[in-house]
Parts: C-alpha cells; sequence; structure tokens
C-alpha cells in the first residue's frame, strides 16, 4: 500500500502560535472570519449557556428561602435550595466539560442576547428601570397593606433584578471575553491545545481560502 505523502501545499503555512498571537488580532478587523474564531465563539456561547445555570442556581435557592420566610412555610425552601444546588452543579460540570474540548462547528449556534458585559449591563439597566416603574406604581397600595407586603414586593423586585443579571449579564460577559479565553485555556491545557494543532493540521476553509486564524 502506497502511503501519501502530504505536499507542502498541504501542510498549515503558519503554527499555532502565530494564529494565536494577541498582536495578530489587534490588527485583524474584528468580524473577519477564521477557523480560531469559529471554535472559541462556538465554545464560547455552550459556556455562556452552562454559567447561566451556574449563576441561576443560588437565585432559585434565595427565591425559595425568601418564599418560605415570608409565607411560613419551610416547603418552597426545601424544593428550590435543593433543585438551585444541582442547577449550579450541573452548570458546573457542563461549564468544565464544553471549556476543555473542541466544540463542534457543523451546527449554527444562535445567542439572541448581547454579546458584551456592556450590553448586557445596558439591557438590565433598561429593564431594571421598566420595572421599578411597574413596582413603584403598586407600591402605594402595598404600603396601605402593612410592611410585610411592602417586603413581598421590594423582595420580589430584588428577585427578578438578580434572575436578569444571572440570565443576562453573566452569559453577556462570559460570551464577550470567549476569543481572550480560548486563547488562555488553549495556551495552558495541553490536551485543549493538542486538539487545536490536529484540527489545524487537517482543516481547510471548504467555501473559499479562509485562513486558520487569527483569534
Amino acid at each position: 500500500m502506497t502511503q501519501h505523502i502530504p505536499y507542502p501545499a498541504d501542510l498549515p503555512v503558519h503554527s499555532l502560535d502565530y494564529w494565536l498571537s494577541p498582536e495578530l488580532a489587534r490588527i485583524s478587523p474584528p468580524d473577519a472570519p477564521s477557523r480560531l474564531r469559529e471554535l472559541a465563539d462556538a465554545q464560547g456561547t455552550l459556556a455562556a449557556g452552562w454559567s447561566g445555570a451556574i449563576a441561576g442556581g443560588p437565585v432559585l435557592a434565595l427565591a425559595g428561602a425568601f418564599t418560605s420566610v415570608m409565607s411560613g412555610n419551610p416547603a418552597a425552601a426545601l424544593v428550590l435550595v435543593p433543585l438551585g444546588a444541582i442547577l449550579v452543579l450541573l452548570g458546573l460540570f457542563g461549564w468544565k466539560r464544553v471549556r476543555s474540548v473542541l466544540p463542534r462547528t457543523d451546527k449554527a449556534l444562535i445567542t439572541r442576547g448581547p454579546g458584551s458585559a456592556r450590553g448586557g449591563i445596558g439591557m438590565v439597566s433598561f429593564l431594571a428601570v421598566v420595572l421599578g416603574g411597574i413596582i413603584y406604581l403598586y407600591l402605594p397600595s402595598a404600603m396601605a397593606k402593612g410592611a410585610g407586603e411592602v417586603t413581598i414586593v421590594v423582595g420580589i423586585y430584588v428577585l427578578l433584578l438578580a434572575l436578569l443579571v444571572a440570565c443576562i449579564i453573566v452569559p453577556s460577559a462570559v460570551l464577550g471575553r470567549a476569543r481572550e479565553s480560548f486563547r488562555l485555556r488553549v495556551q495552558t491545557n495541553p490536551g485543549l491545545r493538542r486538539a487545536v494543532e490536529e484540527d489545524l493540521a487537517v482543516w481547510r476553509d471548504p467555501y473559499g481560502n479562509a485562513a486558520y486564524g487569527p483569534l
């Protein structure tokens, strides 16, 4: 059997360290497509989803504790606190797993939220003002019913804000740092670096002549 020996044109022109260079990324248009950016963005999207689960677990537990305290019935805490802990553990497991392996890029991952921490903070700030306006309209009625009702209304508002932070700001911050985080992990995780180097050796742009990097 004749063994195929790659021609020079079949081999990567640049090393992985060249494509990972922050200097190369800075001088490249941020929207320019590359295989490294595709991998980093896909991995960041998956990690952002799991980060929402990690941040949402404590909010779920807090909601259970608050409900139990205000109602005097421990049932909510007994149900929601363990569920919140399970959500955090599942989120941590998924977070570590997706960040240690190359993501599949054959299916597009669609994100509808902000793609940066600044965008997430802006969206949550707007929603906080809207929710605050609604709460403010109901507050006089709650005050007429006593301090307990006011505490419930304010507590619900705080929980909603915490939920918005967990579901919008935290994932958007992860997305915004997806490429920088991917670069750091490739440089520090031998298994991930090996997988990227193997991908570099065989990947060719199926639609044109796009390069493997920059990141």
